[in-house]
Order: C-alpha cells, then sequence, then structure tokens
C-alpha cells in the first residue's frame, strides 16, 4: 500500500513539474492603480583613466531611495517618483567627498543640494513592455537643487532626465513581446543617453517560475557609434566605448514589478578631446529592490 502510495505521489510531482514547465507566461508592466512601492537602488562604479601614462582612479557609490505611486492613464502607467533618501561617496585622486540628503550640518555645502532632492517628485509614462513615453519635473527639481559644477552633473548623472530614462528602462524594459516559458529566451534594444548614444542589445532567460515569481537571467552588449560626441567648456570630446552587462532578476508575475534586480557592466574603450587620446574603463554593480508599500 505505501509502495502504490509513493508511486502515486511521484506521478503526480512529475506531472506538476512537466505541466508548470510547459505553461507560458504572459510579463507585462501591469501594477495595480494607487499602489505604491518602495525602491531602493544601490550603486558602486570604479572608472580607471590613463592620461599622460599615469592611471587616474575614481569611484563613485551612491544609495538612492524613493517611492513610486501608480496611476493609470490611458493604456498606460504613470509613475510619480518621490526621492526619499540620497547618499553619495566619491574618491578621486584621493580625495573623498561625502554627500547626504541626511546631513544636518548645514555648513556642509558638498550636502546642501542632496537636502535639496529630499521630498522633491518627478512623474514618467510608461507603457506595459517598460518604455518611458514621457518625464515630467526633471528639469524643474534640479533647478531647485541648486549645486554647480562636478557635484551637478554627478547629481544629473543619477537624477537628471536622461539618467531616469536609462535606469528606468534598463530595469523595467525586458518584457516580452509574447507569452514565454521556461526556458524560453528573447531578445530586446535600446539606446541610453549619457549625454552621448550608446545602443545596446540584451537577451533574458526565463529560468523559473515558483509560484507567483519568475527568475530572469539576461546578458548584453553596449557600444557607442562613430559619432558619439559631447561638448565640454567649449572642447569637443569623442568616444569610442563598448562593453558588457549581464545579471539577474526577480519578478512579480501578477504585477511585472522587478522585486529584485542585480547588474555587473563593463565598459572600456578610449576619450578623445584636443587631439588626445585618453584610454578608459569603468564597471559598475548595480542592486535595485522594490516593495510594495501598499
Amino acid at each position: 500500500m505505501k509502495k502504490h502510495l509513493l508511486l502515486y505521489l511521484l506521478t503526480c510531482f512529475t506531472l506538476t513539474t512537466i505541466a508548470q514547465a510547459q505553461k507560458a507566461y504572459t510579463l507585462k508592466f501591469n501594477p495595480p492603480d494607487e499602489s505604491q512601492y518602495a525602491v531602493a537602488l544601490v550603486s558602486q562604479t570604479k572608472m580607471i583613466q590613463n592620461i599622460m601614462d599615469q592611471n587616474m582612479d575614481m569611484n563613485m557609490d551612491y544609495n538612492l531611495n524613493s517611492t513610486y505611486s501608480i496611476a493609470t492613464e490611458g493604456s498606460n502607467k504613470k509613475l510619480t517618483l518621490v526621492y526619499d533618501k540620497f547618499d553619495m561617496n566619491m574618491q578621486i585622486m584621493g580625495q573623498q567627498v561625502k554627500m547626504s540628503s541626511e546631513d544636518t550640518d548645514t555648513t556642509n555645502e558638498a550636502s546642501a543640494a542632496f537636502r535639496a532632492l529630499k521630498g522633491q517628485s518627478m512623474s514618467l509614462l510608461m507603457n506595459e513592455y517598460g518604455k518611458v513615453l514621457r518625464i515630467e519635473g526633471a528639469e524643474e527639481m534640479l533647478n531647485k537643487m541648486g549645486g554647480a559644477g562636478q557635484q551637478q552633473e554627478a547629481i544629473k548623472g543619477v537624477v537628471g532626465e536622461d539618467a531616469l530614462k536609462n535606469m528606468i528602462e534598463q530595469s523595467f524594459g525586458f518584457y516580452p513581446k509574447t507569452p514565454v516559458k521556461a526556458g524560453e529566451s528573447w531578445s530586446t534594444e535600446m539606446s541610453l543617453k549619457q549625454p552621448y548614444i550608446i545602443a545596446g542589445s540584451a537577451t533574458y532567460t526565463l529560468v523559473k517560475v515558483e509560484g507567483k515569481k519568475a527568475f530572469i537571467d539576461f546578458t548584453g552588449k553596449l557600444s557607442t557609434d562613430s559619432s558619439a560626441s559631447m561638448t565640454s567648456n567649449g572642447i569637443e570630446v569623442n568616444f569610442a566605448i563598448e562593453g558588457t552587462f549581464s545579471g539577474s532578476s526577480e519578478v512579480d508575475t501578477d504585477t511585472g514589478i522587478p522585486l529584485k534586480s542585480v547588474i555587473q557592466q563593463k565598459m572600456k574603450g578610449n576619450i578623445e578631446a584636443g587631439g588626445q587620446k585618453i584610454p578608459m574603463a569603468v564597471s559598475s554593480d548595480i542592486t535595485m529592490t522594490t516593495a510594495r508599500k501598499q
């Protein structure tokens, strides 16, 4: 009797496993109206530039906490983003600068813009495939923050309009156009502005689904085109950069919200300015976690 029961349970388990493997899942950005999510972004970046045969190191780490509120607008979703906390630590050529929205020392000018960011908001419109259609309030928010020079550029590189679009589409732009089964892969294309254009492609694989959580692995490539350039202090700067990224995401199958994403990115190439070519290499480790508040 026990032998027959064990055989029966084993058969049921096998059939259930096969059924789960064959099931196709529709993954789209579809959080409920009036829901709120707490988002924590942790980034660690290391850059090395070789100038006149000397390496110059720069490290930039930041923690950014924000709240997303969701509203439906037609067939799309409007996200209102409020910044709750922003910490940044920069090390350049042996010098360290710490800035924080939580710094209560009003004499610390480096943190003034970060304190001004706390509580500021902007909004964006996103379709079901994670494509950003519109951003509102980013420039107004940066103007309120103030700051100058290198500090302002560092802040803009994290919470400016281009940076926000890049972050959202890298975090949410993975949704497949058709339902997918465990083990299947799909590809997407992306265009990131930094402020020069970086084109990229990524391949995603649905590894497995457990309950209402989808586990997705991905790899991709990034590169500038031959016309990538910008003007800084009246000098034209050209970029020839390429790299790879890889990582994994845990996604809520009901809402399409990435609950946790881990990304490793490596870029290398040359910057050319004023007739001088500067080799560079950049590596970044990024972790984003999301939890529903209401």
